[in-house]
């Protein structure tokens, strides 16, 4: 049986440190100290002080680390917020973006990942609240860089500051959603200002079935609603040049995996996920159903508005011209 792992104690680490002063390989210490070698290595590497490994020094750094708490344990009121959007079904990434839009103070996304898989995330059973419920982390993997398949993609970067900083209405952002055993999907689109969240029913994953309905849902009299549209960069919008011609408006493209750039539609996605999971029978659902499923969420109050619905400051926005805004789920 090999060696498990367990942390050093001071004892030990003084007699690493004379060990090691003395020539011996990793290998002969961790015969010695009976423990594996990558540990020895790891001690070596992560408790060393300026002056170099001593067992007293990498002791009290070793305690301090495992001393320092996550802000959301000691900030009792940050961590309810988490808890509370974690339970609505939120990403760590949907959370983080949310309270910056809310005023709140700042958590990135990793911070919450780790208090989830913490200690008392586990005794507070917050993993099951993930939305994929892994009951470990999961490593990272580092994609490769692959071209893109969007031709004359507009990036981000270009988005002009009235839009960043949510100044004028008409700015949307848009997503597939994908469910389970079917190549049928809704396109997600949810405008910045006001919140509201459209949602199409669409027959497959194709740039040019994607484009047309896109188009055929705003085309006419609902054109004007529509300024910009910010997308991530999957295949199926591809005929952005398309959709920007025909409804007269501009494509801007996420930086390549980095969804998270277009948050105000990731957070659509996490409410409507929440009514139709990834295992709903979305082809037995009509347009009509769905549409009258967006209705109820468009017409929940937010917070950010004061209370006020999505659906009710959309309808601000736009004033009495409203012909047709029925099918958009106001």
């Amino acid at each position: 049986m090999g060696k498990e792992y367990s942390h050093f104690t001071e004892p030990e680490r003084i007699q690493l440190a004379t060990l090691d002063d003395a020539g011996f390989s990793a290998l002969a210490i961790s015969e010695k100290l009976n423990k594996h070698k990558s540990s020895i290595y790891r001690e070596l590497g992560s408790n060393i002080s300026s002056s170099g490994y001593s067992g007293q020094k990498a002791h009290v750094i070793a305690a301090n680390r495992r001393a320092k708490k996550s802000i959301l344990e000691t900030d009792l009121a940050l961590q309810s917020d988490v808890i509370c959007l974690l339970k609505k079904h939120y990403s760590p990434r949907q959370i983080s973006v949310t309270l910056k839009d809310r005023g709140r103070k700042s958590v990135s996304h990793e911070t919450i990942y780790k208090f989830v898989y913490s200690k008392v995330g586990k005794q507070l059973e917050l993993p099951q609240w993930l939305p994929r419920k892994h009951r470990k982390r999961k490593p990272k993997v580092r994609n490769k860089v692959k071209k893109s398949p969007i031709p004359n993609r507009n990036p981000i970067k270009n988005r002009p500051i009235e839009i960043n900083a949510r100044k004028e209405f008409g700015h949307w952002e848009g997503d597939l959603m994908i469910f389970s055993n079917t190549n049928t999907n809704l396109i997600t689109l949810r405008e910045r200002v006001s919140r509201v969240i459209i949602a199409i029913k669409n027959s497959s994953k194709h740039a040019d079935v994607t484009a047309n309905n896109i188009i055929s849902t705003f085309r006419g009299t609902l054109q004007e609603l529509m300024a910009s549209l910010t997308l991530d960069n999957g295949g199926e919008f591809a005929q952005h040049e398309l959709i920007a011609e025909k409804l007269m408006l501009k494509t801007y493209f996420c930086d390549p995996y980095s969804s998270w750039q277009k948050g105000t539609n990731e957070q659509g996605n996490g409410i409507v996920r929440v009514e139709m999971p990834r295992d709903t029978d979305i082809e037995k659902m009509s347009q009509y159903r769905i549409n009258k499923l967006l209705k109820n969420i468009n017409n929940r109050p937010m917070q950010l508005h004061g209370d006020l619905s999505p659906s009710e400051i959309f309808k601000k926005m736009v004033g009495d011209n409203l012909s047709g805004v029925v099918a958009l789920q106001t």
